[in-house]
């Protein structure tokens, strides 16, 4: 769906290592998305792989955590630091990953003119 050299050259940030550990991940989401389609493209639109590029960088920032930094602070004088985090729940990271999918791929179609994010049958 992606290579190293392609995410690449849409700005990716990531390392080989972190490309190769997402990749897989990312791309059966966005196949399990597509009801499978994209397996019959020819040629990638290349807003599933800005979105490849996007989930990539997005599961590796998580790097299995679901914190976030949520504010900041620190002393005038530089001795005292705290941070707070917020726990996302699986929902509501579920949910951020498919509002990614649906928005950069709602208004691809395949070759016929299907709507790549279709769940019904094509005949």
């Amino acid at each position: 769906m992606l290579t190293f050299e392609e995410y690449q050259g849409l700005g990716g940030v990531c390392d080989l290592t972190a490309f190769n550990r997402n990749i897989q991940r990312v791309s059966g989401l966005i196949n399990n998305a597509t009801c499978g389609r994209l397996r019959k493209m020819s040629e990638i639109p290349q807003a599933v792989k800005c979105l490849c590029r996007d989930l990539v960088e997005r599961f590796a920032d998580d790097v299995g955590t679901s914190r976030q930094i949520s504010s900041h602070s620190q002393s005038a004088g530089g001795v005292s630091e705290s941070e707070s985090f917020v726990i996302r729940s699986t929902e509501e990271r579920s949910g951020e990953i498919d509002d990614m999918i649906r928005d950069y791929l709602m208004n691809e179609t395949d070759k016929n003119g299907t709507p790549l994010l279709y769940r019904g049958c094509t005949r």
